[in-house]
């Protein structure tokens, strides 16, 4: 399992060619993406929440439980004439996954069949409720989800007024507007603990439960599969790495640098609250005056 998938090099490399430099032995690169995530991870790890962004994606199984902003995509072994299928078996058969609905077994037989989606199509968890947020404002009875949980709002947010934002000087000062549902001291009075938020023995087909997309940084993808090629072209010849993939490479070590530092800001999951982070502004409470 990993955060790549081997439909995500198809931008940037044949599959022929990969074949050819792993030597078709996808262990190779397995290690290889771990080796580039790690690395991209120890650019962007003071600012955004990378344990979500780079978790690993594997193929959907009905046995497993998901659970809010997790992925998974379709794949499943070739569909075998030879083979005795079962209910819920799944299988690949002209590029689409399937799930058998009953017993069957020779030709494919598109009534004994459930269609799923194509190959490595990627479905991402759905929110019953909207993810907490320290800055956002909350009624009474507003639900939220957070860390795998649902939770119910028990005390409005409180606004902070002019005159009390004075007495904390800095804008950088001013505290959070709200207390983490899962606060050891405090969660329990402000929000409700209502249930666990999961899904599991439901299909990928569940509108309700699943939404059909990729919810990874497209650019995060593209630069990582970069950086996974150029360290599989250095496993083979280190002193003769393709010009265009130290080029590729330099470019997105260039990318992660400017996110880290803020130049740029990447479609990514930011820490909550926000940790390591450049200050975009600042100075002191503004007096509001009025004659």
């Amino acid at each position: 399992m990993a955060y790549l998938i081997p439909r995500d090099y198809q931008v940037n490399i044949q599959d022929v060619n990969i074949q050819q430099i792993i030597s078709a032995d996808e262990s190779v690169r397995d290690r290889a993406q771990l080796s580039g995530e790690a690395e991209a991870k120890s650019y962007l790890k003071q600012k955004y929440y990378i344990g979500r962004e780079f978790q690993d994606m594997s193929p959907f199984s009905m046995s497993q439980t998901y659970f809010p902003f997790q992925r998974f995509y379709l794949d499943a072994a070739p569909y075998n004439t030879a083979t005795s299928y079962g209910a819920g078996n799944l299988v690949l058969y002209s590029g689409n996954i399937y799930s058998c609905t009953g017993s069957t077994t020779g030709p494919f037989a598109p009534a004994n069949w459930e269609l799923y989606g194509a190959q490595y199509a990627i479905f991402t968890f759905k929110l019953p409720n909207p993810e907490f947020n320290y800055n956002s404002f909350y009624n009474v009875n507003d639900l939220v989800v957070w860390n795998n949980r649902n939770y119910k709002c028990r005390v409005q947010t409180a606004a902070l007024v002019h005159e009390t934002a004075l007495q904390y000087r800095t804008i950088e000062n001013l505290p959070l507007q709200n207390i983490a549902p899962d606060d050891p001291i405090s969660g329990a009075a402000y929000w409700q603990n209502m249930s666990a938020c999961s899904v599991g023995g439901t299909k990928p087909t569940d509108t309700t439960k699943f939404t059909k997309s990729d919810d990874r940084d497209a650019q995060m993808v593209l630069y990582l599969c970069d950086i996974v090629l150029y360290h599989l072209h250095s496993r083979i010849a280190p002193r003769n790495i393709p010009e265009l993939r130290v080029k590729r490479y330099d470019d997105a070590i260039a990318w992660l640098k400017m996110c880290a530092d803020g130049s740029i800001t990447p479609n990514l999951p930011l820490i909550q609250p926000k940790q390591g982070s450049r200050i975009r502004y600042g100075g002191n409470i503004k007096q509001i005056n009025s004659y």
